[in-house]
């Protein structure tokens, strides 16, 4: 998002000039030279990505903004592996793929504290990112009931599930992001969209959507 400065008792703004977009090549090499500029510039054009693609695997979650950056600083460190600039976009989804499973795995082994917890105010944090969208308020409250049934998925099936159903994303380009064959990511699908529509039935919000996108396709 574009910073806004205002423009105090007249005098021009000394808000820093945006940054150049860079072409992919001029990012891998400027990163892989350490260039501070090329780093900043990585995270400018690409954040929206990485953000998008993080939201579809881990819903309206409070670690967000901590798993965006943790994907960039993975990338910025391991930008060497990068053998082609031109598949810098589908290696940083890549990337992205393997911190969402990190968070997953890391809040599944947290979970047990939560029967410790004391009860608190119920929120989706992050969940601003869909109010500003343009989604309508039946398929934000299916979208939320949706991340509720695959927090109950294994990190990997629900990557794959989300990756798949959620960002729309071919089967062979789900494989390549999860680093593994077509015939296990079809496993990992089949799995999890059997568990899935299991559970959509016990939401309601999440079943009705279901229903009426099936009975509106041809």
């Amino acid at each position: 998002m574009t910073e806004l400065r205002l423009v105090r008792g007249g005098q021009p703004s000394t808000a820093a000039a945006p940054h150049p977009v860079l072409d992919d090549y001029a990012l891998v090499a400027g990163i892989r030279r350490g260039d501070p500029a090329a780093a900043t510039a990585f995270f400018e054009q690409y954040r929206a990505l990485v953000e998008r693609t993080l939201v579809r695997m881990l819903g309206f979650d409070a670690e967000l903004a901590d798993a965006v950056q943790e994907t960039f600083i993975r990338a910025l460190g391991s930008s060497r592996l990068l053998r082609d600039p031109q598949a810098l976009s589908g290696w940083l989804v890549r990337v992205a793929v393997y911190t969402a499973t990190d968070v997953i795995r890391r809040r599944t082994r947290r979970r047990w504290l939560q029967f410790h917890a004391e009860p608190q105010e119920l929120r989706q944090p992050g969940s601003e990112l869909v109010m500003q969208g343009e989604l309508d308020l039946e398929t934000r409250l299916a979208l939320l009931d949706a991340h509720k049934v695959l927090d109950s998925l294994p990190a990997r099936e629900r990557v794959a599930f989300s990756l798949r159903r959620l960002e729309g994303l071919e089967l062979k380009e789900v494989a390549h992001a999860c680093g593994c064959s077509l015939a296990t990511i079809k496993r990992r699908l089949a799995r999890a969209e059997a568990h899935f529509l299991a559970r959509a039935r016990t939401y309601p919000a999440l079943a009705n959507w279901l229903a009426e996108k099936q009975g509106a396709e041809p």
